[in-house]
């Protein structure tokens, strides 16, 4: 994986991986990721999805992932859980945020080594058929989301209601006044959440979501 977090002493411990959102592996999700290894005692990676682009408008990031190769970022997913298994982590979580949101629910159908996922406001249909799902599963989504099919409030509503038809271990939180992107809040996402008429970021739903996916973690990560 490009990015890894250190390993744990002594070895072992939970292994979660992140999944960027469609700007690419930029500072923000390298940041998240770090965030995430501290607060749940985890040894984290990240797959490089686009290959060291970055893109920094939207129109730019659109483009990139218009042009992903889903079933290769699925492989790239399974090659990081399948890294951090060989490094001695007990279990391993993904971790999605948009676009990554999309394919920790893939990933978790999809991947054998992946024992739970956790997607942030993201869904892609047709990557795999989420009503088979049997690893525990956490989504986050805003009400506010405008991302119409992938993830507004109706998308968050059906796919809800495909996953309960799985029967897997199921938590699913909204956030009422919150948009797409809800987790970036460094300056520039800050800046970018403004540019796009999101609504905007609040530090207190930012932690509220840390701290459950730190306790998903801690009951079916580790």
């Amino acid at each position: 994986p490009p990015y890894t977090s250190a390993a744990l002493p002594g070895g072992g411990g939970p292994g979660i991986v992140v999944i960027q959102e469609w700007w690419g592996v930029n500072e923000q999700v390298k940041t998240t990721a770090g965030e995430m290894a501290a607060a749940c005692g985890a040894r984290v990676a990240v797959p490089d999805l686009y290959r060291g682009q970055i893109a920094y408008e939207a129109a730019e990031a659109n483009h990139i992932m218009e042009g992903l190769d889903w079933g290769g970022a699925v492989q790239d997913v399974a090659a990081c859980a399948r890294w951090l298994k060989e490094n001695g982590c007990s279990k391993v979580t993904v971790v999605g945020f948009c676009m990554g949101g999309a394919l920790a629910l893939g990933s978790g159908v999809l991947i054998p080594d992946v024992d739970a996922c956790i997607a942030f406001y993201g869904w892609n249909g047709g990557l795999a058929d989420v009503s088979t799902m049997t690893k525990p599963t956490q989504c986050h989504f805003g009400n506010l989301d405008t991302h119409t099919g992938f993830a507004d409030k109706d998308t968050a509503n059906v796919l809800e209601g495909e996953l309960k038809k799985s029967g897997c271990p199921l938590e699913f939180y909204r956030y009422p006044t919150q948009g797409h992107g809800f987790m970036n809040n460094t300056p520039w996402g800050r800046e970018m959440q403004a540019k796009l008429g999101r609504p905007e970021v609040e530090v207190s739903e930012i932690e509220s979501a840390m701290s459950r996916v730190k306790a998903f973690v801690t009951k079916y990560g580790a």
